[in-house]
């Protein structure tokens, strides 16, 4: 199904006489009596939360969703592509992406949203500590579709006054436990949707904040430190401390890390691949390796770095029908038929 029709399939039940919303804010926290080294899935707890709506609340989300979908229509050559950890991200693309359960926030997904099994809050004060995204659902008898945002507790507070067109501040009315838009202490909500669960897949409108909803963030974390494991037991490379103590600070260095372990690059890095590291920087940089005098590949600060993690990514590439060179981080392994 092309990407249009996705979304021109979501705008027909957004326009639906019938159509009805519920708004939830999801809550992550990790979990009681565990570290914070475990693995992803055993290391958070997401839950939704549902929150009645007034009808100004309803009438914002479903001119902010209808506005920024139609956009989306509106784009010459807008197509599909499969969510990858790095692409060449052009802007005519709507990437997707199948959630299986190797993350924790598909419990939210598929054991709370999809089975309607959520609890209702009563005051702001239950969320405002953990808040991680909320979500939009729509509804009409056939079909439902799940719009996502990433948020923060930040987004609860007083805030100055801004028109309606940028931003909606609600606040929690505790005595008929609904959400209305007031001037007191608010809830604040932009005009932006990071993905879309429709159809079991994630339509992924922004990368950024569907990484960090879905928990992909953690999980690129986790991916690049088992990269940068695997090097260190090769006993080949001095300075990979240079590489840990840039990964907090470098979101590229990061995806670039996960893109690498993803494709497997790092599993069968040995003398052979270094030495054609070395020709291949000095053909496209025109710099030399660095080694020590017993033999091994030394880093010695974030240039290095850059170097070198270009050379495990297979950055520099060859046309097979032009024989030009390329550089780029994006790319997908295949297979000749």
């Amino acid at each position: 199904m092309p990407a249009k029709k996705k979304i021109n399939d979501i705008l027909d039940i957004i326009g639906d006489q019938n159509v009805t919303f519920r708004l939830f804010f999801i809550t992550r926290h990790i979990k009681d009596g565990v570290k914070k080294s475990a693995k992803v899935i055993d290391k958070f707890q997401f839950k939704a939360n549902s929150i009645d709506m007034s009808p100004d609340v309803c009438s914002f989300f479903s001119k902010n969703a209808r506005t920024q979908l139609e956009k989306l229509t509106a784009k010459e050559g807008y197509d599909l592509e499969s969510y990858n950890v790095i692409t060449d991200d052009l802007g005519d693309k709507l990437y997707t992406y199948a959630l299986n359960n190797t993350l924790s926030f598909s419990d939210v997904v598929f054991n709370q949203l999809l089975t309607n099994k959520v609890d209702a809050i009563a005051s702001l004060k239950d969320v405002k500590s953990d808040l991680w995204a909320y979500c939009l659902q729509i509804n009409t008898v056939n079909d439902a579709a799940y719009l996502f945002r990433k948020m923060s507790s930040g987004k609860v507070t007083t805030d100055e006054a801004q028109t309606k067109m940028e931003k909606l501040s609600s606040w929690f009315d505790s005595t008929d436990s609904e959400l209305k838009t007031v001037n007191s202490e608010t809830v604040s909500f932009d005009d932006k949707i990071d993905c879309i669960y429709f159809k079991s897949e994630f339509l992924v409108l922004r990368k950024s904040g569907f990484e960090q909803i879905v928990g992909l963030e953690e999980e690129f974390q986790n991916v690049a430190n088992d990269v940068i494991s695997v090097i260190e037991s090769t006993n080949l490379v001095e300075g990979l401390d240079h590489i840990k103590a840039n990964l907090s600070k470098s979101r590229a260095l990061l995806k670039t890390l996960a893109n690498i372990g993803k494709k497997g690059n790092h599993s069968g890095f040995n003398k052979d691949e270094i030495e054609k590291m070395k020709s291949a920087l000095k053909l496209f940089e025109g710099k030399e390796l660095k080694f020590s005098s017993d033999g091994k590949l030394v880093l010695e600060n974030s240039i290095d770095v850059g170097y070198f993690v270009k050379l495990l990514n297979d950055y520099y590439k060859v046309g097979v029908i032009t024989g030009k060179y390329y550089g780029t981080n994006s790319g997908n392994v295949i297979e000749p038929a």
